[in-house]
């Protein structure tokens, strides 16, 4: 496990995470548009690789203007000295989540080219969620405590839902 700097405790007590009593319409909103965003840019991604800049051309091309956006963002935000900043605090594990979001839009990529968007989907959502409840279970995502029992039907509903989608395909 990678040990995070720790940052001075605070007395009073984070709030929770979620209100139980209020719905996450935002954020779920966000989440969203995100998925659908995200066939969309694998879509276009893929249509930069027709035109023969290859898989990792288009993922450079994707990742060149991520990188620049947020440059630009930060620099508006923080000024211009931002990245000796950034430099200062960084430590080898910085790296990491870079290295991994670099594997889901490739594997993504693939996927489409490969099998679709469906089936494509259908696979990561399902490694996304055996993910998110480990890592909400151990505590990785600031969340820590037992599952509740909607929370397991809700994955087993999600889990029989690939398994559908793959067996219409033809890849169970």
């Amino acid at each position: 496990m990678i040990a995070a700097r720790q940052e001075p405790h605070h007395a009073d007590p984070a709030p929770p995470l979620t209100d139980p009593s209020r719905p996450m319409t935002g954020a779920a909103l966000l989440c969203l548009v995100a998925g659908a965003a995200l066939v969309l840019q694998n879509a276009l991604m893929g249509a930069i690789v027709a035109r023969g800049t290859g898989l990792t051309g288009a993922l450079l091309c994707n990742s060149l203007v991520g990188l620049s956006l947020l440059g630009l963002v930060e620099a508006w935000r923080s000024g211009p000295a931002f990245p000796l900043r950034l430099i200062e605090r960084a430590e080898p594990w910085f790296l990491v989540p870079g290295l991994l979001g670099t594997l889901v839009v490739a594997a993504s990529l693939y996927g489409y080219r490969q099998q679709g968007a469906t089936v494509t989907v259908a696979l990561v959502v399902a490694g996304q969620l055996a993910a998110g409840i480990a890592g909400d279970a151990a505590g990785l995502t600031g969340r820590r405590g037992a599952l509740g029992v909607e929370t397991w039907i809700g994955a087993a509903l999600l889990v029989a839902g690939a398994v559908l989608i793959l067996r219409g395909r033809g890849a169970a």
